[in-house]
């Protein structure tokens, strides 16, 4: 059914308060009944039943017993940012890399610019700056540190000694596609992403995705089965060329930085595949970006993590990973700090957000 913006503001679909709670709830029911599609389920999996495969009992028992002796590493990152009139931005990154036998390796970094260069000392020079700001054409932004943080989780990954290692997230997430505009990070981007996709030890497993193919797909599959989808190769050239229509445009590099990256796709060609998993006791799937020459073994090391936690179903080496940088490089304390510090010179209640001051 095709819906139109007129149909949700014409005031007969409208109702007091009243009414609505009385009828609510079967309204509820009677939708989740009735969009509960088991046919379309079945429809997907007959099609794809020759492309899905299991784990592997032995390899994921082998597996575990490598997680176990601490031969496996997870990578994960946090970041948090303050951008503020009086005192600028204001960031800090952390990365961690753990085993299970609790070996760590932490990085951190500290950033600091201020909202309006120093030595703008007229009227004209700071609105001019400020204008710039507005339009994202000058200054550090929440962008930036994400992909800052991203580039160093997948530097220390592959630089880390175990046998295996895990990361979380797009293998070469979008952030690094860009190449972060004026900072000019693309060729450090496109030399790192060379690198970890021609690593056969390293695999990345994605929490969430909003591609409803994808999820269609991962309903399909039961407890303990993966199906790769496509060849990487194909996620690159998408974002270069767009996808033919009008959501998703071409990538806007200039004409060198276009050139670097068809040569870097060209590199990427049956290099990594993209597919989806659920773990041996779960419901929820999952992506993954995994090395086609040793898919089979870093597949099957999700299976044996995810064990680990049956109904999350979701490496627990990661979340383990994501649970130390919440702790040890907190960015709500990062926040705290940054705000002591201004309630200390008296421009805290100019700076805070103003939701935070409302009455609830």
């Amino acid at each position: 059914m095709a819906y139109s913006f007129e149909d949700f503001i014409s005031d007969d679909k409208w109702t007091n308060l009243k009414s609505h709670y009385l009828s609510f709830n079967q309204s509820l029911e009677n939708n989740i009944s009735k969009n509960i599609n088991v046919h379309q389920r079945e429809i997907i999996r007959e099609k794809l039943k020759d492309r899905i495969k299991k784990a592997n009992d032995e390899l994921v028992i082998k597996l575990k017993k490598e997680l176990l002796s601490g031969n496996v590493v997870a990578v994960d990152g946090t970041s948090a940012n303050y951008d503020l009139l009086t005192v600028g931005f204001q960031a800090r990154i952390g990365i961690i890399a753990v085993n299970y036998k609790n070996q760590k390796a932490d990085y951190t970094l500290y950033i600091s610019e201020p909202f309006i260069p120093y030595e703008k000392e007229n009227y004209e020079e700071i609105m001019q700056y400020a204008i710039k700001k507005k339009k994202g054409k000058v200054g550090i932004s929440s962008l930036h540190i994400t992909a800052i943080m991203l580039f160093k989780e997948r530097e220390l990954v592959i630089k880390q000694p175990e046998k295996y290692k895990m990361i979380q997230g797009d293998i070469f997430p979008y952030e690094l596609k860009t190449g972060q505009g004026r900072l000019r990070g693309l060729n450090a981007c496109l030399t790192l992403g060379r690198k970890i996709l021609n690593t056969d030890n390293v695999v990345a497993a994605q929490t969430t995705t909003t591609d409803p193919a994808y999820r269609l797909i991962g309903n399909s599959l039961d407890p303990g089965e993966y199906i790769e989808i496509h060849d990487y190769y194909e996620e690159l050239s998408s974002f270069l060329l767009g996808d033919g229509d009008d959501f998703s445009v071409p990538a806007r590099f200039n004409p060198s930085d276009k050139e670097a990256f068809e040569l870097f796709i060209n590199d990427a060609k049956n290099k990594f595949s993209v597919g989806i998993f659920k773990g041996l006791h779960s419901n929820r799937p999952y992506v993954f970006y995994a090395p086609k020459k040793n898919l089979e073994t870093m597949v099957n090391l999700l299976f044996a993590d995810s064990s680990f936690q049956p109904i999350r179903g979701f490496p627990l080496l990661l979340d383990y990973a994501d649970t130390i940088c919440a702790r040890l490089i907190s960015g709500q304390d990062f926040k705290k700090q940054v705000e002591a510090k201004l309630a200390r010179k008296k421009i805290l209640d100019f700076e805070i957000n103003e939701k935070t001051t409302r009455r609830r």
